[in-house]
């Protein structure tokens, strides 16, 4: 992007390495509207706003300050922060997707379970469930009768 190249032409890399970091973290807010939630800040008490809105104020302006001593505009830049933003929530959604494993005992495949107290434990089927115990015999044959049988001989 041709903002990026400016960026990198014109800011430090540590004021680089904010920047990016900060705009990832916030949402895009337009200076008018900062202006305006400082200005309530001011105007009323702190607990009013939440418990942060201090620090999160200041970061936003400071994303505001470094795109300015870039000498961006601030619709291209809004633009740019919006699309930082949406990267990095796209990518955090893809990190917190824990895929559960199906619990479906004695089917095709072995249930491991989640680890609680009967981990290590083989589940044996009720003993009226015949299609169950076929099924079970042949995830388990070791445990099958009929091998019991021949070992006995």
């Amino acid at each position: 992007m041709k903002i990026d190249e400016v960026i990198r032409e014109k800011l430090s890399k540590r004021e680089i390495r904010k920047l990016f970091s900060l705009c990832k973290k916030y949402f895009p807010l337009p200076l008018h509207v900062l202006d305006g939630q400082e200005e309530y800040l001011k105007n009323n008490p702190k607990n009013s706003a939440g418990k942060g809105c201090e620090k999160k104020l200041k970061e936003i302006r400071i994303i505001h300050h470094l795109y300015s001593s870039a000498g961006i505009d601030e619709k291209s830049y809004l633009f740019h922060w919006h699309i930082l933003r949406a990267r990095q929530s796209e990518a955090h959604r893809s990190y917190q997707k824990m895929v559960s494993p199906e619990r479906k005992d004695n089917k095709t495949y072995l249930n491991r379970g989640n680890g609680c107290s009967n981990a290590n434990k083989v589940r044996y089927p009720k003993k009226v469930r015949k299609t169950a115990w076929k099924r079970f015999y042949k995830l388990f044959p070791s445990l099958s009768p009929e091998k019991e049988n021949l070992t006995n001989i």
